[in-house]
């Protein structure tokens, strides 16, 4: 039994073998890509001038007879495509809808949380959020605002769009 299993084995593949080099041996063409225009026969001169404007239409629709280049994944939907709005309208609604410039810093967003002092450096913890900053003077927190002064009672804020300054009470806290 076994000489037999192995033999069939090997016959198994001696013919999947064949079959992987069979295409190597018998190279196929390669089928065209798109519908060649049929060929037509050939026009005199003066009926060629007469039927120019014909010739044009039967070379669209030979044309439009080839394979066509479709995008395979385009969106598909059954709802009709939004109207188009005219140019002009486009800009004038977009400069209606820039805010104006502010003329006044916002609130400041933080919250004193404590301030540490070793012998080197007064640090402060400022809450903004649910982000904690450890700041000290000369710091730019987010890129909007510098720490300008830390002193006993307040701290000093610049506002760096605007320039504006601005302070935030600490209270008495040693």
């Amino acid at each position: 039994m076994d000489k037999r299993r192995l033999l069939g084995w090997l016959a198994f593949l001696g013919v999947a073998g064949l079959l992987a080099l069979l295409p190597e041996f018998f190279p196929q063409e390669a089928e065209p890509l798109a519908v060649a225009p049929r060929s037509r026969p050939a026009v005199a001169p003066d009926e060629q001038t007469a039927t120019q404007p014909e010739s044009r239409a039967l070379r669209s629709v030979a044309s439009s007879r080839a394979v066509p280049q479709a995008d395979l994944f385009a969106a598909r939907s059954w709802r009709a495509p939004p109207a188009r709005r005219p140019l002009d309208a486009a800009p004038a609604k977009a400069a209606a809808l820039t805010p104006p410039a502010p003329s006044a810093a916002p609130p400041l967003p933080f919250e004193f949380i404590g301030r540490l002092d070793d012998s080197v450096r007064l640090r402060v913890f400022l809450l903004r959020g649910d982000h904690l900053h450890t700041v000290q003077a000369g710091d730019v927190i987010d890129g909007t605002y510098r720490v300008e002064k830390v002193a006993a009672d307040e701290l000093t804020f610049v506002y760096l769009p605007l320039k504006q300054t601005q302070t935030l009470s600490v209270g008495d806290n040693p």
